[in-house]
């Protein structure tokens, strides 16, 4: 099975406004959709931060994204620090949200669990009744194979945005070590790509889909492109991914 995550599109009211590196996120992300759909995903999933303002308007035009991009595929979102939940479930598909479907059940025994991080203003947290929930789910299916979707990084990234963190993540850590079938958390938040592994699961960093930051000790962004990430589930539990980016300047 092939996912696909786009992560912190920041889209603002006006679609023309420029945000760091004069990087348009409206123009991006539409150039991203149209390389995505070439991939043929079976789930298209997006970590948060669609909105760089907060308007009605921004997911207004997320949504149009999507729609002409002709997206032939399951669509996962989740929240992040920037969204506001109320206009996400005003002006967005609502078989889409995480409300609605809070886990995808993939034919390949993989289980995809979408969670919301959002708490107050770019600091992340879990509730005890989500985390208990995705303890317990994990323990009735222990043979087949989990991967975790948040949107605020539960690893430090060693740089300027850990002042952004997860207030909790070592509560939602210490779950993922109890339960060897989860082999991979996603998340986006950092704007940035990494890969790690602790004990026996993989932690996945998405780029974005606008501008893209530097991991260094106080604020700074990078010359890379907007990207995604690409992620290939297999049959034995196994994972391969890898990193996409715009060629050209937008």
């Amino acid at each position: 099975m092939k996912i696909i995550q786009i992560s912190d599109c920041h889209l603002f009211t006006d679609p023309q406004k420029n945000g760091y590196n004069n990087v348009n996120p409206f123009r991006s992300l539409k150039r991203i959709l149209a390389e995505v759909k070439v991939h043929q995903p079976d789930v298209l999933l997006v970590t948060g931060d669609i909105t760089g303002d907060g308007s009605g308007e921004s997911y207004q035009h997320f949504s149009k994204l999507i729609q002409e991009s002709k997206m032939d595929c399951q669509i996962a979102v989740i929240p992040g620090n920037h969204d506001d939940q109320s206009e996400l479930k005003a002006n967005i598909l609502n078989e889409y949200l995480w409300l609605i479907n809070p886990r995808l059940v993939l034919p390949n025994r993989w289980h995809i669990h979408l969670l919301d991080t959002q708490q107050q203003h770019t600091i992340g947290q879990i509730s005890e009744v989500s985390l208990t929930f995705l303890s317990k789910y994990l323990s009735l299916h222990p043979n087949d194979y989990h991967l975790i979707a948040a949107h605020h990084h539960p690893i430090p990234c060693g740089g300027w945005m850990d002042k952004h963190e997860w207030t909790n993540r070592q509560n939602f850590n210490a779950v993922v070590t109890e339960h060897k079938s989860v082999r991979a958390v996603v998340y986006g938040h950092i704007h940035m790509a990494i890969e790690q592994y602790r004990d026996q699961c993989l932690y996945l960093a998405c780029p974005s889909t606008c501008w893209q930051f530097a991991n260094k000790e106080y604020f700074a962004t990078t010359d890379l492109m907007p990207g995604y990430r690409v992620i290939n589930l297999q049959e034995n539990g196994q994972i391969s991914t890898s990193i996409h980016r715009l060629e050209k300047k937008i």
